[in-house]
């Protein structure tokens, strides 16, 4: 039950976060880049791939669902975009003293893509932003839990997971809820 309250959470601070910044920076709809839905997915898709796939040795992660979260404005009204997000949790256990060498993988992976990295507020972050405004963010969580989210404005598809459920289910806890933590061992990360 701790397990789903946090990730609950963690959801939600994410959700906030992106919501109110979002990848391209614009607080309004006229600042975003909206992108279109299956450009959007398969953008997403590659972001995480490449992401997790830039890391040495490789770990064992498992995907949510796409979802989308319209976006309201100040009044409270629907502006018509989403931000769609797939979000990647790493199975394999990161020791903390390899943590700071999981992000520096990334950076490196988004700067060779051309991405715009950003100045982290947090020694456990790592985020950059495409050409595009498609955005990614790389946390390490206090029990060194790692989640991979990429984001992207879209026209609202009228559905929180307009793709459907994920393609294999999350891990389940003992609760029922998504096991997300890292269960893995690796020589070369735990």
């Amino acid at each position: 039950m701790r397990l789903r309250i946090a990730g609950v959470v963690a959801v939600l601070v994410l959700g906030l976060g992106a919501a109110g910044c979002g990848s391209s920076g614009g607080g309004g709809a006229a600042d975003r880049r909206v992108v279109a839905l299956d450009t959007a997915r398969a953008r997403l898709q590659q972001l995480v791939d490449g992401t997790t796939g830039a890391l040495t040795p490789a770990v064992r992660y498992a995907d949510d669902a796409f979802r989308a979260v319209p976006h309201e404005n100040a009044a409270r009204d629907d502006d018509g975009t989403a931000q769609l997000t797939l979000r990647r949790y790493v199975l394999t256990e990161i020791a903390a003293a390899n943590r700071p060498r999981l992000l520096e993988q990334v950076r490196a992976y988004w700067t060779g893509l051309g991405y715009t990295v950003h100045e982290a507020d947090s020694p456990d972050e790592a985020s950059a932003a495409a050409p595009d405004g498609t955005g990614v963010t790389v946390t390490i969580g206090v029990p060194g839990n790692v989640t991979v989210v990429a984001d992207a404005w879209v026209a609202d598809p009228g559905s929180t997971e307009p793709f459907g459920p994920a393609p294999s289910p999350l891990p389940t806890g003992a609760d029922g809820g998504p096991a997300t933590m890292p269960t893995f061992r690796d020589p070369g990360w735990s």
